[in-house]
């Protein structure tokens, strides 16, 4: 037992290093990646050692299903094309080739979701360049944010889809989104055919010639939500062949408030009187959680005041996120599943969109007071 644990950590600085090593450039690397691998070096070693084998029960059981998949299903059934989305094999399948090179295979999903936290810093590096000169200190509330690095501690899929998402709603080549809306379908189907659904809303809203475009933005909202509620019914009978009915109180006062509460990051108090509720912490302990990892609602609700006040930049990839989420919410209202997890692929790219127009906002600001007399 004692080999095992030291196997881990040396593995784990083994990997630390590779990554920075693959980040660094002309030997030199951004203050960020370096620091964000030293921290979730010293991350993954701590839940390891408080929790053991147990860790892929740490926060998500999910994790156990990845492990399930890699020490269990693949083995037994090789590499079977009708079980590529089930079983994840876009990330569970590397994983599984590289165990058998003697890697621990929970660190190696850690592993991906790391790179993944850096891919997205990159990207949103490279989208705001245009816009903004260098990235500050605060830019880091809404890209590669707290949640985000929280995440790249577990051995789940969610910062790969959040890497994929941004790359697709910030592409203009058709052919590379429909790329990257395949890569995400085969890890998430729902969440590739909510920015599908975005992406053809964006197309018809940009068509309409009218001085009501407001008023036409929240008409194309409220349909994003109705068809993101049917979609949860017509996605069951195809995967299932199980018809679950059709959405009910759609408008309702209840709906309306679980929605607020998924949009804003708080979707455990609509959980608290469930007696089968899978939230095992007291709303107490989730609200201080919720104040350390801030972006869970701070992202999203400055992402609604840029859209609502001052959107001057990105409108098009702005439309897409937003019409995306609420066809996400929208199908989500169907179902028991609230969780934080499900809106970190859409805080990544309403980062980014956050970002480029308060700093259009504060350089507008700083050129009108430079014109005053």
């Amino acid at each position: 037992m004692h080999l095992a644990i030291d196997s881990y950590y040396l593995q784990a600085i083994g990997v630390a290093l590779a990554i920075i090593f693959a980040f660094s450039r002309n030997r030199k690397i951004d203050f960020f990646p370096l620091v964000a691998v030293v921290a979730w070096l010293i991350g993954v070693c701590a839940i390891y050692y408080q929790y053991g084998d147990s860790q892929v029960n740490f926060y998500s059981n999910d994790q156990d299903i990845h492990l399930r998949f890699i020490r269990f299903y693949i083995p037994e059934e090789g590499f079977d094309i009708q079980n590529v989305i089930s079983l994840r094999y876009l990330i569970t399948y590397p994983a599984f080739i590289l165990s058998k090179l003697g890697l621990n295979d929970v660190l190696i999903l850690k592993a991906f979701q790391i790179i993944s936290l850096l891919g997205i810093y990159f990207k949103s590096k490279q989208i705001l360049q245009p816009h903004v000169s260098n990235v500050k200190v605060w830019h880091f509330m809404f890209i590669a944010s707290p949640l985000m690095f929280f995440f790249s501690l577990s051995a789940l899929r969610d910062l790969t889809l959040a890497l994929f998402t941004i790359c697709l709603v910030f592409e203009k080549n058709v052919q590379r989104k429909s790329f990257y809306a395949a890569l995400i379908f085969l890890l998430k189907p729902h969440l590739s055919i909510a920015l599908i659904f975005g992406t053809l809303l964006l197309f018809g809203f940009s068509h309409l010639k009218s001085s009501l475009k407001h008023v036409y933005a929240m008409i194309f909202m409220c349909l994003a939500y109705v068809c993101g509620s049917f979609s949860y019914s017509i996605g069951t009978y195809f995967k299932d062949f199980f018809f679950p009915g059709l959405p009910n109180e759609l408008f309702s006062q209840s709906k309306f408030f679980q929605i607020s509460l998924n949009f804003s990051g708080l979707q455990f108090f609509a959980l608290i009187n469930d007696k089968n509720s899978v939230v095992a912490e007291s709303a107490g302990f989730l609200l201080k959680a919720r104040i350390l990892l801030f972006d869970t609602f701070l992202i999203p609700i400055a992402f609604v005041i840029v859209c609502v006040f001052f959107l001057r930049l990105l409108r098009g990839s702005a439309f897409v996120i937003l019409s995306s989420f609420v066809f996400y919410l929208g199908l989500v209202s169907q179902t028991d599943f609230n969780s934080t997890r499900q809106n970190i692929p859409f805080l990544a790219a309403m980062g980014i969109i956050v970002v480029v127009n308060i700093e259009a906002a504060l350089r507008s600001r700083r050129k009108e007071l430079l014109l005053q007399p």
